[in-house]
């Protein structure tokens, strides 16, 4: 997350709006080896699927953090960029899942820039001048993001009874993939009839997302609700010093239901922060592209989660892609069932 400073500029979160419960996981403490903290991670990411992950005090944190600060500021001038030079930067499903998104029907903007443009992988989206102009602090970003990751994938498979790269090896940055860095700005609400939800309900699809935001917005379900019942939202406090970090579709799909991937959504921020708008900043990891979205844990029996074994992740991605944009998926909540681990 940013930095105190990011937080002092800004409209305070309001104490009188609900917030959802949530772990907060030191990564100084996971990077340590305890036990204990891993253990907080797997509950976590079993219950409600999300944590918030304190960067201080680790290295590798406090770089990532000096980052984002940086990155915040070159997301603005991106997503403030002239409309006739957003339009030559669209986004397109299923010909790309990069680039620029507009403020139809939801009333927030994104920019997307793939890993594999950034090392060269594949050259897969037109950049923008601006955007080129700071490639390498995306990149150095982009490192640093994923050994986070990488510390959050291997204290899973860990817990889990996998081999420590069960998940990583599915996953290595420099092969192909969907995984983006997105810069997201939810517009202000200075009328009344902009008072609503500015990102409808889904669950990511991918394995991981790293977020960071300093206004609030990021509302997650209570396990167990439904999304029509507006009591069961609870509100996500952005905190200094900490990403947001919730589970993808990928990792249930991958653990038979074991983990968690929780319905949320971006609301009209509370409070007087309604009246800013509100930057995140995000690192959505997803598979590899040829990577097999076959279950990794066994034994659980007729759970669901064997129809999609056959496919590579990104003929499961364009699938589910596809089925939102037709609008017959229903975005819901799955996994996290009450299962014993696997011995």
């Amino acid at each position: 997350m940013a930095s105190d400073k990011s937080f002092t500029d800004a409209p305070p979160f309001p104490d009188d709006v609900p917030v959802i419960p949530m772990n907060t996981i030191s990564l100084a403490a996971l990077h340590s080896g305890d036990e204990a903290t891993a253990k907080d991670v797997l509950t976590a990411c079993r219950e409600l699927g999300f944590f918030l992950l304190d960067l201080r005090g680790d290295a590798l944190g406090e770089t990532t953090m000096g980052e984002i600060d940086q990155l915040f500021h070159v997301g603005k001038d991106i997503l403030n960029l002239p409309e006739d030079a957003k339009q030559r930067y669209l986004y397109d499903i299923p010909k790309s899942f990069l680039g620029i998104e507009t403020n139809e029907p939801d009333r927030f903007e994104w920019f997307n820039l793939g890993q594999d443009s950034i090392l060269g992988t594949e050259t897969t989206q037109p950049i923008p001048p601006m955007v080129q102009d700071h490639l390498p602090l995306f990149a150095s970003f982009l490192e640093h993001g994923q050994s986070i990751l990488t510390a959050v994938n291997t204290t899973l498979a860990t817990q889990l009874s996998l081999p420590p790269d069960a998940f990583t090896r599915l996953q290595v940055p420099t092969r192909p993939s969907g995984t983006v860095i997105r810069i997201i700005k939810a517009f202000a609400a200075e009328r009344d009839e902009d008072v609503r939800t500015s990102m409808i309900h889904h669950t990511d699809f991918g394995t991981i997302t790293l977020l960071a935001n300093v206004i609030g917005g990021l509302q997650v379900l209570s396990p167990g609700k439904s999304p029509i019942d507006q009591e069961a939202w609870g509100w996500v406090r952005p905190q200094p010093g900490c990403l947001i970090v919730n589970l993808g579709d990928a990792m249930v799909q991958w653990t038979g239901g074991m983990l968690r991937s929780n319905v949320h959504r971006v609301n009209c921020a509370p409070g007087q922060q309604r009246f800013v708008d509100r930057y995140s900043l995000a690192i959505l990891a997803r598979p590899e592209r040829k990577a097999s979205m076959r279950k990794l844990i066994d034994g659980m029996g007729n759970d669901g989660y064997g129809e999609d074994d056959d496919l590579t992740a990104w003929e499961w991605e364009v699938k589910k892609a596809m089925a939102l944009k037709r609008g017959d998926a229903v975005a819901k909540s799955t996994g996290g069932e009450p299962r014993p681990l696997p011995a």
